[in-house]
């Protein structure tokens, strides 16, 4: 249905600057809000499903809409109204298209998706001065145009504040990958300047996330919030963790991707009964929570090396709470027992909320892109996040039918981005 939409879209010539120019300023504005809103679902539905979409790509000229609100329109205008230069109703889809229309230009998403289109992208590796790049130039345009006039007591507002601040954090994260190689990135060579801009920039993420998932001010908006897991900066931190596990923001990072954690993991554990579909079982959680444990093990290694102790942080609690529950469901030891609606034993010594594990990332370690080889039978915590088919995923598992989290059938929510 959505790829429908978009060819009828593209038909009536929403995506056409000269054919927008023959409608009044309403019907024009209305069918730039539309475009806008169908390519950027349709790139986050290719994303999910490891399809390299054509369609947020630098071909087509319709403009971002305007930062105005409904009421500004008149049916019988011949001109389109001013932008004030404030904060409106339309101002978090404004922002979206912003930087949807900054992506769909930079090297890193067309080296991914249409590399034979790089010649006519406009030229985003530079900014407007000589020492700003062009995710600076963006940030401060967003910032200055946009950001400066939110309350963030408003729950729209707030919204748009730190969806905002982690996708561009998202950006340089992106970047960064696109310009280093997986297989080099950690090599002695590559300055620490650059792995640790990386790791900062993953860490940012999360925090951005966690201020969205955990204020009572987004709890309308949390529907769109799930579908963007940010599972790319988990691994990445991980995997940086893994390798050096006593880096100068190791013990931060821990902890903002336990706080991170809670907020993400907290809404569905308690479905696994409703549904039994038990989390447990699927594929993903066994990779997501061995990339966790392993990256712990190498902490762990490392105090005992210097005759220390790490404090165990939450995330990894939580985590060894889980796996020992679902080795003793799946071994028949817990038949009967009863739960409280986190999911978890009524008798269980720490709470430990989770949910499905949102948007796992297709990329591979450290670059952007990867290939996915076919899927190889999962059974044990070692799961290697490169060995996937992200392709073949049924990706609701929030409505999956039961049965359908085992590992026959992957089932989980929501890809890459």
């Amino acid at each position: 249905m959505l790829g429908i939409a978009v060819r009828i879209a593209q038909r009536m010539g929403c995506h056409n600057e000269a054919e927008l120019a023959k409608c009044n300023p309403l019907e024009a504005e209305m069918r730039r809000r539309l475009w806008w809103a169908l390519i950027i679902y349709d790139a986050r539905i290719g994303e999910m499903a490891d399809y390299k979409t054509v369609t947020l790509i630098p071909t087509w000229d319709c403009r971002v809409p305007l930062n105005v609100n409904d009421s500004d329109f008149r049916s019988e205008m011949k001109e389109p109204p001013q932008v004030q230069g404030t904060s409106t109703e339309a101002i978090f889809a404004v922002v979206r298209s912003e930087l949807a229309n900054y992506v769909r230009n930079t090297r890193f998403h067309l080296d991914f998706h249409s590399p034979a289109l790089r010649p006519v992208a406009k030229d985003v590796s530079k900014g407007t001065t000589p020492e700003a790049g062009e995710i600076e130039s963006l940030e401060k345009m967003i910032e200055d145009k946009y950001l400066r006039f939110c309350d963030p007591e408003n729950p729209l507002h707030f919204m748009t504040i730190w969806t905002t601040r982690g996708y561009i954090a998202k950006c340089r994260f992106m970047e960064h990958l696109a310009a280093n190689s997986s297989s080099t990135f950690f090599s002695s060579s590559k300055p620490d300047m650059q792995r640790d801009s990386t790791f900062s920039y993953a860490i940012t993420m999360l925090e951005c996330d966690t201020k969205t998932m955990t204020s009572p001010l987004t709890q309308g908006f949390l529907w769109l919030a799930h579908i963007y897991f940010p599972f790319p900066a988990y691994n990445q931190i991980l995997q940086t963790l893994k390798r050096r596990p006593v880096a100068d923001q190791a013990e931060y990072a821990w902890e903002v991707m336990s706080e991170n954690f809670v907020a993400r993991v907290q809404f569905l554990w308690g479905d696994e009964e409703k549904t039994g579909n038990p989390l447990g079982n699927n594929p993903f959680f066994r990779m997501f929570t061995g990339l966790i444990l392993k990256a712990w093990e190498a902490r762990e290694t490392a105090f005992k090396q210097m005759g220390d102790f790490a404090v165990t942080p939450t995330v990894v609690l939580l985590v060894r709470q889980k796996v020992a529950q679902v080795e003793q469901r799946n071994q028949g030891y817990i038949k009967g027992q009863q739960y409280d609606v986190t999911g978890m034993s009524i008798n269980a010594s720490v709470p430990a909320p989770m949910g499905p594990l949102y948007g796992f990332g297709g990329q591979d370690d450290y670059a952007m892109s990867a290939a996915y080889p076919a899927p190889s039978e999962m059974a044990t915590l070692d799961v290697d996040v490169n060995n996937i088919d992200w392709s073949a995923m049924n990706w609701d598992l929030e409505n999956a039918p039961v049965g359908e989290g085992d590992s026959k059938d992957l089932s989980l929510h929501n890809l890459r981005y």
